[in-house]
């Protein structure tokens, strides 16, 4: 087996700091970025993907944006072909590939592959698409009760995925994942996730959602809509309540509270994935219980004792040249595995 290819990644929830970051840390290394988020890989869909657009990059190239049309959905075989291309090219030209992005499920298959699970033939597809989506989670939860308690409701993509495997093969795939294992790694990663207090990550989330309206989200979402139609990428985060409010079932002047609210949601999902992956996966993780750290006030809700609470994380605060000479050190002295360094995002 060849060595795996070595990666920098910076990660985190929306709203957090990851593009800002990235460019800053792609400047100093001599690094390019490949994108790892499940909506910036449409085309036209940039205000409501937070897409930094190309006067904004400061020179430093980019991959896997606008590679798909929106009424052509990607899954995420073809993501992980693409970006393993990508990693490659950029290694075999001596430069440093740096992941970024939100998407976990795109950033595990990357490193670790793809369990073998059937694909849906069109019948399949068709069928499960016609379900309402409470249709859709009820059926999976009666199938596969482990896999329906990890998916959220809305996440649609993922919801009807998990359904067509269940109708293509009997199998749950909770047990097809298990089964894999994840265990392999094509590629291993630095991984710096950005940690933000909980009221300072709120805030810009919610300064996000009025900047997308205040930069024409509503007129990007109506002109996706008249030239593609209802495509399931507009269903996700953002474009689902414009589109909402362009059909007149949510309110205009709520617009942005309503994004704000479901990003927020989306955010504790995100920083539960990066709480539970690590030990998941065998990865290491910064700091270690003997390292100075400060405590980060979480975002996720963590229910007990008939109240709940945020479970915060312990985050390395570097300025900004330690942080990237503490990479610079790592990356230098070799990496064998995935290790991932939560990080307060440098002022």
């Amino acid at each position: 087996m060849p060595p795996p290819l070595v990666t920098l990644a910076v990660c985190g929830p929306t709203a957090s700091g990851k593009s800002e970051l990235s460019l800053d840390i792609a400047v100093a290394l001599g690094a390019e970025v490949v994108n790892v988020d499940s909506v910036q890989v449409y085309r036209g869909l940039d205000i409501g993907s937070a897409k930094v657009p190309p006067a904004g990059r400061r020179g430093v190239p980019h991959h896997l944006l606008d590679v798909f049309e929106p009424d052509r959905p990607a899954n995420v075989a073809q993501f992980r072909e693409l970006a393993l291309g990508a990693v490659r090219d950029i290694s075999a030209r001596g430069r440093l590939p740096l992941l970024v992005g939100g998407s976990g499920m795109y950033f595990t298959v990357l490193l670790h592959g793809l369990a073998d699970v059937p694909q849906a033939s069109a019948e399949v597809r068709a069928a499960v698409a016609a379900l309402a989506p409470d249709e859709m989670h009820r059926e999976l939860m009666q199938a596969d009760p482990a896999a329906a308690a990890r998916l959220h409701p809305g996440d649609l993509q993922r919801v009807s995925r998990a359904l067509e495997i269940v109708r293509m093969s009997g199998s749950r795939p909770s047990e097809l994942m298990a089964g894999h294992g994840f265990a392999s790694a094509d590629v291993v990663s630095l991984v710096l996730v950005l940690c933000r207090p909980r009221a300072e990550l709120y805030g810009r989330i919610n300064q996000r959602s009025a900047k997308m309206l205040e930069e024409g989200l509503l007129k990007e979402a109506g002109d996706l809509l008249q030239r593609y139609g209802p495509v399931s990428p507009l269903a996700t985060l953002g474009y689902k309540q414009a589109c909402q409010a362009l059909a007149g079932s949510l309110p205009e002047a709520g617009l942005a509270a309503e994004i704000a609210l479901h990003t927020r949601r989306f955010a504790k999902r995100q920083m539960t994935y990066w709480r539970n992956e690590p030990p998941k996966r065998g990865w290491g993780v910064r700091p270690s219980e003997q390292e100075q750290a400060e405590e980060v006030s979480g975002v996720e809700a963590v229910a007990g004792r008939g109240r709940s609470s945020a479970k915060g994380f312990r985050a390395l605060r570097l300025p900004l040249p330690e942080l990237i000479s503490a990479v610079r050190a790592r990356l230098a002295a070799g990496l064998e595995r995935t290790e991932v360094w939560y990080v307060t995002p440098p002022a």
